[in-house]
């Protein structure tokens, strides 16, 4: 009631009279307040990088000091002094009366110089003049003016004279500065030594100082036409993070806590500047942000590219390198390629640039020549029950489905034109014990596991074998098949990538006898199989169509169809809310695990992306409710082969970089990248080291050593044709190894894709050359057959014939010729461990200088070359 009086009586004051100093005060009051706490709210918590650059410059320039001191200790100080007197004793000279009787004649013979050029000058004006007044005469009268004629005879008289003075007194003051600089010369001298020696030091304190008037201000990369937006239109984007990420190239600052430390890999920064490329391509996160809540994205949950964390940060690779299998400085990334070609998730997915992989699984045209029906049947039902380490999923069939799917195979099977090159029991006569000698030597548990034998697996560090396990194979495989099939894999499936290894038939006895006596001794249950019904085969091809089973596996009557799942081109831009997660139980927000199963098998997942994908491949199923019906199949991924695929489902999405920003697929990249898939497909990784990944068979090696050879180096050592005949049909290089290179039946544009391959990566380009042409220096033979002797080359290689022990660990010399290319010989023996480190070939020429510099006057590289021009003509006696 108050209140209203009180409006009341205002409203009966007059306007003149009415007083407006407490709204006036209560309003000021409002904005002050307002106006201070925008001011706080601008300083404190939205620019808190204001901070980061202050703390940031005051611990950079901590350490600047400390390495200041650092070097200073490293200075001798001793010597900087001697020098310093030395340069004090010579400044003394320079207060001698030789010194300055030399500095005065300078001056003088200076200014006689310019006397000269003036009277050059002046001479040279005049003579201009006069030849002008008389030309002008000449030609206006038609007479030569005799008077003008002889002045300017006299003027270039005057004129050569002054030039001839100008050169003399030129040439006094050269030879006066000579003399002068015998005094200054040791002085200057004297003084760039003690800033070499100091100049390091210097900076380091400059750059120390420097730190204290640095400018606290924001710092971005501008990328204008980095990317477009989702109509097709091109745009810029901001980067922002170097703002509070100061020391990501500072060396000085790699022990320091973020936002201050250097980057972890800084031999990427060497080819992605972020001065030029910024944070984001790499990182992604919000660029513009410059609070670590929004630019990292954990207080924008609705931002599409939030930060990459740890490996995760593998996958944005993928945005300028999708062409790329293998990535030197990127191993994760190569990892995870790896496992997707392997385990053959292509066979029902589409994905841009991997339309042209092979399927992972043998062809099932020809199964009742290989399997039981009873084996057929349970394995397709559960194929872990067989083998827990297989690349087969579960597709959880129910023995009504698995029979109609064995019921057709089976009936394409018996109509299959395989017939075995072997009688009946040609395999008998084999021994076990023999058997397992040779599959552990000659190179068949690169790719198989047998019984506990896993050192291969666990080298590769996956849950997994590329080729099947034969631990109760004996259970599976027939005799004649196992026969016909290790003689010569590709009569019963030409596509097949198992080689061959050109085993004897005693050798093949005694494999098979080896391979069936591993058994499966576990009792299963009797099952009565109808494989004869129509109808059962005619839903077996339904089943078999229904679930693809053609994508990996090449059945009869599914030539033509089609992939049968989502393409995942784009799927790491997929936003978890078109994600379903069914009935599965939701870890909060902050969990730091995705996918969590508890003591009683109750599971609960992230609901966001990550902890969708892990789920998913956890178990396929694991969303499945009464409503969402889910077909996929259940693979049995190990944890690293998870983290694999959730990083390459992560990096495929259609907003790409422009191409200016990507990795330029030139000729030779395309042919690394063609090669690179086809060596994962036949598992040469698994032998050799190629690109410095691989090699994982000699972890089955008492000796290392033993196994095959790196061969990354391949392109620039060996010669194309020499090549293309070896991989057509291999033959021993050093023939005291047991394992064997196989035989794998190429086509001759896989043959040329490796070749390619090989080349590309040693920065070379297939080209038509004539390697018998080659003629060894016929002047320098001596000299190589010489060094040849004289460094004892046949105590490790052989020269043909037989090798006396296995301490022989070099190859047979007497296949150079044919075998290599005359450059790398040259190449290989001025530095093999540049080229093959760890090689126990020695350097016979240490820094480029010879052990024997009497021959050939000590010129090293024709000494190389008379070694392989020795190499070259050892055929030729």
């Amino acid at each position: 009631m108050s209140l209203l009086n009180y409006f009341k009586k205002r409203y009966d004051t007059q306007v003149e009279k009415r007083s407006y100093s407490k709204i006036y005060l209560v309003l000021s009051l409002l904005l002050f307040l307002s106006t201070t706490w925008a001011v706080i709210d601008e300083v404190s918590t939205r620019r808190p990088w204001k901070n980061y650059q202050t703390e940031y410059y005051d611990l950079f320039k901590e350490k600047l000091l400390t390495s200041y001191q650092e070097h200073l200790a490293q200075i001798d100080t001793a010597y900087i002094n001697s020098l310093q007197n030395e340069i004090n004793e010579s400044k003394k000279e320079l207060e001698s009366d030789e010194y300055k009787n030399l500095s005065n004649e300078l001056a003088d013979e200076q200014q006689n110089y310019i006397d000269a050029t003036r009277e050059w000058r002046f001479a040279k004006s005049e003579s201009d003049a006069t030849f002008y007044e008389y030309k002008h005469k000449l030609n206006s009268t038609g007479v030569a003016d005799e008077d003008l004629k002889n002045k300017l005879v006299e003027l270039d008289t005057s004129i050569a004279q002054s030039a001839r003075l100008m050169i003399e007194v030129d040439k006094k003051v050269a030879d006066v500065k000579f003399q002068i600089g015998k005094f200054k010369n040791k002085i200057d001298s004297l003084e760039k030594e003690i800033i070499l020696l100091t100049d390091a030091t210097e900076k380091i304190l400059i750059r120390a100082n420097k730190t204290s008037t640095a400018p606290i201000e924001i710092r971005q990369v501008m990328m204008n036409d980095f990317e477009k937006t989702s109509f097709g239109d091109v745009k810029a984007r901001i980067d922002r993070c170097q703002t509070c990420h100061l020391g990501a190239m500072e060396k000085l600052m790699s022990d320091v806590p973020q936002p201050y430390a250097k980057h972890s890999l800084p031999e990427l920064l060497e080819k992605h500047n972020p001065e030029k490329f910024g944070c984001t391509p790499c990182h992604r996160g919000q660029g513009n942000a410059l609070t670590a809540g929004f630019a990292h994205g954990d207080e924008d949950h609705y931002w599409e590219t939030p930060i990459l964390k740890g490996k995760d940060v593998y996958a944005s690779c993928n945005s300028c390198h999708y062409q790329q299998v293998y990535l030197k400085n990127g191993v994760e990334f190569s990892k995870a390629k790896q496992t997707f070609l392997e385990v053959g998730c292509v066979g029902c997915h589409y994905l841009n640039g991997y339309n042209d992989v092979k399927p992972i699984g043998p062809h099932l045209n020809s199964l009742p020549a290989k399997v039981s029906v009873d084996w057929a049947f349970r394995w397709i039902k559960n194929p872990r029950d067989y083998n827990t380490q297989t690349r087969m999923p579960n597709f959880k069939f129910n023995n009504d489905q698995s029979e109609a799917i064995t019921a057709y195979l089976f009936k394409i099977g018996k109509e299959s034109e395989f017939k075995s090159n072997f009688a009946n029991g040609t395999y008998k006569g084999g021994n076990a014990t023999e058997g397992m000698k040779i599959f552990e030597t000659v190179g068949c548990q690169s790719c198989h596991v047998v019984g506990k034998n896993t050192k291969v697996r666990e080298a590769r560090g996956t849950s997994y074998d590329i080729a099947p396990e034969l631990t109760k194979a004996g259970s599976k495989l027939n005799g004649d098949w196992i026969y016909d099939w290790i003689k010569n894999p590709q009569h019963f499936s030409p596509e097949t990538k198992m080689p061959s290894l050109r085993l004897s038939d005693a050798e093949a006895k005694h494999i098979v006898a080896f391979i069936l006596s591993n058994k499966d001794e576990t009792t299963k249950e009797k099952i009565n199989i109808n494989i004869s019904s129509s109808e059962k085969i005619k839903r077996g091809e339904k089943l078999i169509r229904e679930y693809g089973c053609y994508g990996c596996h090449k059945i009869k009557g599914f030539e033509k169809d089609g992939k049968i799942s989502v393409n995942l081109s784009d799927f790491g831009r997929k936003r978890y809310e078109q994600m379903d997660f069914g009935d599965i139980a939701e870890l909060p927000h902050n969990s730091k695990e995705d996918f969590v199963k508890d003591e009683n098998g109750k599971i609960k997942v992230k609901h966001d992306w990550n902890g969708w994908v892990t789920g998913k491949l956890h178990n396929s199923r694991l969303f499945q409710t009464e409503r969402i019906i889910q077909k996929m199949p259940i693979f049995n991924f190990g944890e690293q082969e998870i983290k694999n695929l959730k990083l390459m489902l992560m990096s495929y999405r259609v907003d790409n970089p422009l191409p200016k920003y990507q990795q330029v697929e030139t000729e030779r990249l395309s042919d690394i990248n063609k090669g690179q898939k086809l060596v994962v497909h036949y598992a040469c990784i698994n032998c050799h080291n190629l690109e410095d990944q691989g090699n994982y068979f000699a972890a089955s090696l008492e000796d290392p050593s033993m196994g095959p050879p790196m061969i990354t180096m391949e392109g620039a050592k060996v010669q194309e044709p020499w090549l293309n005949n070896f991989l057509k049909s291999p033959t021993p290089i050093r023939p005291w190894l047991k394992v064997r290179m196989p035989s794998f039946q190429f086509s001759e544009e896989e043959l040329n894709t490796i070749t390619k391959y090989f080349l590309a990566v040693s920065k070379k380009k297939l080209e038509v050359r004539d390697y018998a042409s080659f003629k060894p220096n016929e002047k320098t033979l001596p000299t190589g057959k010489y060094i040849f002797d004289a460094f004892q080359c046949i105590k490790c290689h052989q020269l043909g014939g037989d090798v006396a022990d296995a301490a022989s660990l070099a190859p047979d010399l007497k296949l150079a010729q044919k075998r290599l290319k005359p450059e790398w010989i040259v190449d290989w023996l001025k530095d093999p461990q540049a080229i093959q480190p760890g090689t126990m070939m020695p350097g016979y020429f240490p820094d480029g200088e010879s052990p024997l510099p009497d021959l050939e006057n000590g010129n090293v590289k024709l000494q190389m070359e008379a070694i392989r021009d020795h190499l070259f003509n050892l055929n030729k006696k």
